[in-house]
């Protein structure tokens, strides 16, 4: 059940250090967690009636299994996300036994995952990382490539322009990262191009079956790290739902240092030197409140509405030009969880298709249940703008059309179908995937994460692990220890 708030926020102490964080998401109740460690004043305000911001649980009904994830899914087990688990860890030993997180493995691959392009399907095909079936080539997904690449599947080749530098992250992330930057200036198809002198048929092919049209325009950094986690063997998700992870987060928190529905509409200056905001509370009139210090732990397009001082050039330029892809995912409810009963069972993973549905994801709780199940279509980059025109009735039906086509013959999924939910994250709060274009990790990266004054910043865009949960621990681990100059601070267990 969804953890409750008060609307309480503290008189402020002006004797004791007083901090503000605005944003409940992941990065937020991080810092919170840190700050109240180090026994500091703080409080958190939350635009949304929720917290865990880019974490949202969606349930169709209070039935165990019977919800889907709006936002982050899945982890991966290694040593880049091993903050997650510690986090985890940290939680479980500090509350009650119905609080507690527990992690679940995530199959990110599962026979029987079909693959569906060029109107050809495949219902049990090797499209993806570690994957046992069988070899799916270009030609045998319709695709006619040029000799040397003929014949070989886009695993194949992916893993060969990829092999080096994932070894030299591997080895020494700050070492392999260094490296990666001497190519930031390049987009990772501008790379695969002029670099290993790919051409674009066999580009296509190969961001086709591991990625969204137009993702490889993205920075070649970003990309490569991208690949460095989809590289992982072994990952996990959290029984009953991601959510779990940050209402335990809150839960720590405290109630009274949490104000749910509390919008920020403006940032100012005290004459002596104090940090003001203005907040809004469901449309009244805005109260304002002094602090010491405020860390920003929100996306830029946050930022954006903020009635704010301007800062320096190079970090309003990095405000304005953070590019988070448009994100789309469609959960849907079905009497039956039919993908697990054909004959080419999926037991979890995701199919991939050309179609609108670009991927079609199965739950990884609950299988081989006899209740409803649920799945969820996903989508992203240019595949993702498709749906924004969309009412919420015209992208259902468009979803379960491109279901009907990959089950054909096989399920009635109009039959089967209850109910759906739609999420577009790029039309509700302008936001996404936070993934940058060719440059913007060295232009702007140092920039966009240091503090103003006292104002602080974090989230995961502001790390070296971008879209990811560890990402954004990362971020507010770093930004709590500068603020108070404290560079061994971690979170106690």
């Amino acid at each position: 059940m969804p953890v409750l708030f008060k609307s309480k926020i503290s008189t402020v102490d002006v004797h004791a250090r007083n901090i503000a964080i605005v944003g409940a998401g992941v990065a937020g109740l991080y810092s919170a967690l840190l700050l109240q460690q180090k026994n500091v004043n703080f409080h958190v305000f939350e635009a949304q009636d929720r917290v865990g911001g880019r974490i949202w649980t969606h349930r169709f009904t209070a039935d165990e299994d019977q919800f889907f994830e709006a936002g982050a899914m899945r982890i991966p087990k290694s040593s880049s996300h091993e903050s997650v688990l510690d986090l985890i860890r940290s939680l479980n030993a500090k509350t009650d036994p119905v609080d507690q997180v527990e992690t679940i493995p995530y199959i990110l691959n599962s026979s029987g995952n079909r693959v569906y392009v060029n109107k050809r399907l495949t219902p049990d095909g090797d499209h993806f990382y570690f994957s046992d079936g069988p070899r799916l080539t270009a030609e045998a997904l319709g695709f006619n490539l040029p000799e040397p690449y003929a014949g070989r599947t886009a695993a194949d080749l992916l893993e060969s322009v990829l092999r080096p530098y994932l070894k030299a992250l591997k080895e020494d992330f700050d070492g392999g990262f260094t490296e990666l930057l001497k190519y930031d200036g390049f987009s990772f198809r501008l790379y695969l191009s002029t670099v290993e002198k790919w051409p674009a048929e066999v580009i296509d092919f190969v961001e086709v079956m591991f990625s969204q049209t137009n993702q490889y325009t993205l920075s070649f950094t970003e990309i490569v790290l991208q690949n460095m986690d989809f590289f992982t063997e072994e990952w996990f998700t959290i029984k009953g739902g991601m959510d779990r992870l940050p209402q335990a987060m809150a839960k720590i928190v405290g109630a009274d240092n949490i104000t749910l529905g509390a919008r920020i509409t403006s940032i100012s200056y005290n004459p002596d030197g104090r940090v003001q905001l203005a907040v809004s509370r469901q449309g009244n009139s805005a109260s304002h409140h002094a602090f010491d210090d405020i860390i920003l732990a929100i996306p830029p397009a946050s930022l954006k509405r903020i009635d704010r001082p301007r800062w320096s050039h190079v970090k309003e330029s990095a405000i304005r030009s953070a590019h988070f892809e448009p994100l789309f995912k469609l959960g849907m409810r079905f009497k039956t969880r039919f993908w697990e009963r054909v004959s080419t069972p999926a037991l979890g993973g995701q199919s991939i298709t050309d179609l609108r549905s670009r991927w079609v994801v199965y739950p990884s709780n609950g299988l081989g249940s006899d209740s409803p199940g649920v799945l969820l279509t996903y989508t992203w980059m240019s595949d993702a703008s498709y749906w924004l025109p969309l009412s919420s009735k015209e992208r259902i039906d468009a979803a379960l059309a491109d279901l009907a086509e990959l089950y054909e013959g096989e399920v009635d999924v109009y039959e089967e179908f209850i109910e759906g939910k739609d999420v577009c994250w790029q039309e509700q709060w302008a936001t996404g995937d936070a993934m940058f274009y060719p440059g913007q990790l060295t232009a702007f990266a140092k920039a966009a994460a240091a503090p103003e004054g006292n104002v602080y910043f974090a989230g995961e865009h502001l790390s070296r692990h971008h879209t990811w949960i560890a990402g954004a621990i990362d971020s507010a681990l770093s930004t709590v220890r500068v603020m108070m100059e404290d560079h061994k601070l971690s979170l106690d267990a």
